[in-house]
Formats: C-alpha cells, structure tokens, sequence
C-alpha cells in the first residue's frame, strides 16, 4: 500500500505542498494568539480574534462547496495558498515594523478564514481524484498523521522562534509554507470529473448538494453522528483535562501529559492504519466511535493520574480511528460532482458544533463533577457510534462493498 502512495507522483505533490502548510499554521497560531495578547492584554481581544478566525470560514463554507464541485479545484488551491501567504507577509512586516493594530489584524484574519473556506472543501474533494479507493484510507491516515505530529511540534517551534528571533519570524514562516505550497500544486494534475448540472444556476447547485445528502440515509447518519453528536460531546475535553488536573491536584505537569496522551494516541491510530489493510472504513468507523467512548467511560471511573493519562490515550487512538474512518466513507459514497458541497456542508455543522459543545460542558462542570460527565458523555459517544450500523449493517457484515453511489 505504501509503494502504491508513493509512487502516485500527484499524491505526493498535494502532501508535500499540504504538509508544509499545515506544520506552518501550527507554528503561526501561537505566535498569533501571543502577539495579540501582549499586544491587548485583553482576553476578549484574543476572543474576538478567534471569532474573526472562525465565523467568516462557517459562513462562507457552504457556498464555497459549490465552487469546489466544479473542475476548478487546482485553481481554487493555488489562489488560497497564495492569498493567505501573502496575507501572512503582511502581518509580518506590520508586526515588525510595530504598526500592530487589532482592527488590521482581524481584517487579515476574517481573509484567511475565508480563503481556509474555499481550500478545505477542494482538498477533500482532490484526495479521492488523485487517488484509488484501495490507497484512500492510508492516504487520509498520513494527512492525520501530519496534523497530529503538527499539534504537538509546532507549537513547541512556535514558542522557540519567537523567544529567540522575533514574533514576526514565525508568519514568515506560515508565508513561506503557503507559497511553498502554491508552488506545489503549479504542477498538480487533478482528474475532470463530470458535472451533469454545469448549465444550473449557483444557488440551484447549492440546494442540490444540501438536499443530496438529507436524501441518502447513510449520508445523513454520518453527518449527524460524526459530524454533530461526536464533535459536540468530545469539545469539551480540554476543559475537562483542566479543571480535572486543578481539582485532582496533578498540576500544569500532568495537564500537559494527559493533553499529550491524546495527540500519542491519534498519531498511533493513523500509523496503525496507514501500516494496516483496512478495507471496511465502516468497521473502522464503528470500532474508533465505541473505543472513544470506552475510553471516556473508564476516565469517569478510575479518576487517577497514571489510569487517566491511559484512557485519554485510548480517547486519541478512537479519535484517530474514528476520524479517518468516517472521512474515507465520505469521500467512498459521496458522487465526484457533490463532494465539495457534501464536504463543506459537514465542516460547516462541525464548526458551529464545536463553541456549542465546549459551552456547554463548560456549564456542566459547574454543576456536576468531571468524572460524572465523563461517563455519561461516554454513554452517548458509544451508543450514537453503534447507530452506524443501521444504514450500514450489509457493509459491516461483508455482505457489500462501500461504493460511489
């Protein structure tokens, strides 16, 4: 399987172009909110910014999946690379001249969550292009694996360059890393697909992709259970690990190890897949939702330092599985001409998902004790998991393939 990726001369064009990008925005994302709050000294600031980095791309993002249904998705890639490190150049040079004004600085934000809009649903829908159903699964596996490996590195090289050159020196960086990237995908053939609807108008394609996927059962599972139910119960864990670290008295240190048991245990899930022939995504699926909410469940019972630090291991292994399980089905059932559409649409409910969930954990911790929450949250994790295998009992028990419809 590994051969078959790297020999795919346009796989590794779009993983090296993304994988150099996305190690940047790890790097650039605290060297941002740093800037800003010594800048501000103002949490609502850093609040705002984060909103600025957010709303714009949930807005935007539905109707950027009409775009990425058309054979533009090479375009649509090059012009967001290029945007965004352009944008990145010129936060650096108004950082380094000491012009830093929060207004200019969440304007440039609201551009590039806008332009994150119109690339993320173009990139998902270029993987399955370039790549055969029987790679799909450990090519997602590796792009998980950047992500992750990014998450707990970049920060890290975030904090050196900053302490040692300058804040400006890590949007740089993130500059460099998109043209970088915008370089990459010059060379980038992705295949045509065909588009029965060109002729329709935008907003007829817009309601064609959203009423695609409430029609398809399967479709609508996914979405609701991956993409709302799961996002919202496992988004609040970072507070979770917080007040459960102040209330057990394990301290900064074992916050921070508990935090990184989680990325260990997602880069584990997507080496083990990208090493492994998965062929049912909705096996793996299942098996990552279940052992999510497993790990939760244990967490409530055996609140103790070494047990915790385990489970949330387990937690990231689940997430891992989970993750690219359901992504794989995505991109497997989902038509060429809709998967833009299908994607954006799904991201958009996983963004306005996320604040909800965090919020109201949150509130819930005021109101009962983490280990309590931790195992009804676990409860519900494993049991919507285990809905899955409704609308697809025929793949789960072999009897069928998963195939474009």
């Amino acid at each position: 399987m590994m051969n078959g990726l790297l020999k795919n001369r346009q796989f590794l064009l779009l993983l090296g172009g993304q994988g150099i990008s996305i190690f940047g925005d790890q790097i650039y994302y605290i060297g941002l909110m740093w800037t800003i709050m010594k800048q501000t000294g103002s949490a609502m600031s850093l609040g705002m910014s984060v909103i600025c980095m957010t709303l714009p791309s949930i807005l935007v993002m539905p109707w950027a999946g009409v775009f990425a249904d058309r054979n533009i998705k090479k375009q649509i890639l090059m012009i967001s690379d290029f945007v965004r490190g352009l944008v990145m150049f010129v936060i650096a040079v108004l950082t380094l001249e000491g012009h830093f004004s929060l207004i200019t600085i969440n304007l440039f934000l609201v551009m590039i969550s806008a332009m994150n809009a119109f690339f993320s649903p173009a990139l998902s829908s270029t993987v399955p292009l370039v790549l055969d159903k029987n790679n799909l699964s450990a090519g997602n596996a590796i792009f998980e694996f950047i992500r992750r490996f990014s998450t707990i590195l970049g920060p890290v090289i975030g904090g050196i360059l900053i302490s040692v050159l300058s804040i400006s020196s890590v949007f740089v960086l993130n500059g460099l890393s998109f043209i970088i990237s915008f370089f990459f995908s010059l060379f980038l053939k992705i295949p045509p697909i065909n588009q029965p609807g060109r002729g329709e108008s935008f907003f007829t394609r817009f309601k064609e992709g959203l009423f695609y996927t409430f029609r398809m059962k399967r479709l609508l599972c996914l979405t609701l259970v991956g993409g709302v139910i799961i996002n919202f119960f496992l988004a609040p864990i970072e507070v979770f690990l917080v007040v459960i670290s102040h209330q057990l008295r394990f301290g900064s240190t074992g916050l921070g190890w508990m935090d990184a048991a989680i990325s260990i245990g997602a880069l584990l899930g997507s080496v083990i897949i990208l090493f492994s022939h998965i062929s049912n995504q909705i096996r793996l699926s299942l098996a990552g939702l279940v052992l999510e909410g497993t790990a939760l469940i244990l967490a409530g019972l055996l609140p103790n330092f070494i047990p915790l630090t385990f489970f949330f291991g387990l937690l990231g292994l689940g997430i891992s599985f989970a993750s690219i399980g359901i992504g794989t089905t995505f991109q497997l059932i989902t038509e060429d001409d809709k998967r833009g559409r299908v994607n954006s649409f799904n991201a958009m409910l996983g963004s306005c998902t996320v604040p909800l969930g965090a919020l109201f954990g949150s509130f819930l911790t005021g109101q009962l004790s983490v280990p309590w929450i931790l195992l009804c949250f676990g409860l519900i994790v494993a049991c919507s998991g285990m809905t899955l295998y409704f609308p697809f009992k025929e793949e789960l028990h072999g009897i069928r393939k998963i195939r474009s419809n």
